[in-house]
């Protein structure tokens, strides 16, 4: 399973055809369809690489969360919108289930898939360093070390 871009589009074929009215009575609603998307691609991307996964080109999602991606650009794209019907409990469902899921991602619980052609980029690193204040160590008895 790839990684394939996802556009507005995508998230427009997932809605129903009541919604589809609903948004369209709503003056410049479909415009800002674009940039939700984007950042939403952006945060799940990172979200996918701070779990320990690799990510792919910009803009792209893996096929294996395509529909989350989906459910939570539409629902960011519903609550943005005045009130309506559009803000129902089976979309805010679906976006909370699509939310538990790439909770479960952003942990390292569940893998992604490795994309054909991953962005070479540096994940966050676990290591830390810290001077130690404690006991000194006394250097003068390693000398007899490996004395027999």
């Amino acid at each position: 399973m790839p990684w394939n871009t996802l556009a507005p589009t995508d998230v427009q074929n997932e809605i129903l055809p009541d919604e589809t009215a609903a948004i369209n009575s709503i003056e410049g609603s479909a415009s800002i369809l674009a940039s939700i998307l984007a950042n939403v691609i952006a945060e799940l991307q990172a979200g996918i690489l701070v779990g320990g996964n690799q990510i792919g080109q910009s803009g792209t999602v893996p096929d294996q969360i395509r529909e989350e991606a989906i459910s939570i650009a539409r629902w960011k794209w519903f609550s943005s919108l005045p009130k309506t019907d559009l803000q129902s409990d089976f979309r805010r469902r679906q976006y909370e289930e699509a939310m538990k899921r790439m909770e479960k991602i952003r942990e390292g619980k569940e893998k992604v898939e490795i994309p054909l052609n991953p962005q070479n980029v540096t994940g966050p690193s676990f290591r830390v360093e810290l001077a130690r204040h404690g006991h000194r160590v006394r250097t003068h008895s390693f000398d007899k070390l490996g004395e027999t």
